[in-house]
């Protein structure tokens, strides 16, 4: 059942039968049906989740208008870390775009993992790193590409997703309309 999961966990670090263990017992399988909540903006985050199957959209409400901001599907951890390590409101909603299972582990029991597996910490330590550049690198693309090299980007890169994720969701995250992206779309159609 846990067998995705650790697969990715050992892609960061080596893990014995006994190990392979404590992570089964300490991560909890959930499942969401289309568009459930996993995490309400406004309320502490207080699970760090792997996708296991399906895809999660990372989303705020400003200024009246839902913004998309971060796609997680298939093999990645997610959370609010902000509001998980500093026990604050999250400013984020984390929602599942189709069905989506994912395994949860609490803040509680990811001291657990760190402490008790020989390369726990380690383990950690190198999703950050590959968190953080991935954060630098989405916000450096949004501020210094437009919102055609943005779509391109997307597209290259998540060609899997497009029919996963509802336009109006890849729009948001590009940061235009839905009907900007219509114009965009039919300009590349056209171009090729």
């Amino acid at each position: 059942m846990h067998d995705f999961l650790i697969s990715r966990i050992k892609d960061y670090i080596a893990l014995d039968d006994n190990e392979i263990q404590l992570i089964e017992s300490l991560f909890v399988k959930e499942e969401y049906g289309r568009n459930e909540v996993l995490l309400q903006e406004g309320d502490i985050c207080r699970k760090l989740y792997f996708v296991n199957k399906g895809i999660v959209r990372f989303s705020q409400l400003t200024l009246g208008e839902e913004r998309t901001f971060v796609f997680r599907a298939e093999g990645a951890f997610c959370n609010d870390l902000e509001s998980f390590l500093r026990k604050i409101p999250s400013r984020n909603s984390i929602t599942s775009i189709e069905p989506t299972t994912v395994f949860s582990i609490t803040y509680d029991n990811l001291q657990v993992f760190y402490n008790r597996l020989r390369y726990g910490d380690r383990f950690g330590r190198i999703a950050i790193e590959q968190l953080f550049v991935m954060v630098v690198n989405h916000l450096t693309t949004f501020y210094s590409e437009s919102p055609e090299q943005r779509y391109i980007r997307f597209f290259s890169h998540h060609k899997e997703f497009l029919q996963r994720i509802p336009q109006y969701y890849i729009a948001s995250y590009i940061g235009v309309t839905p009907q900007a992206l219509c114009r965009i779309k039919k300009k590349m159609l056209q171009e090729n």
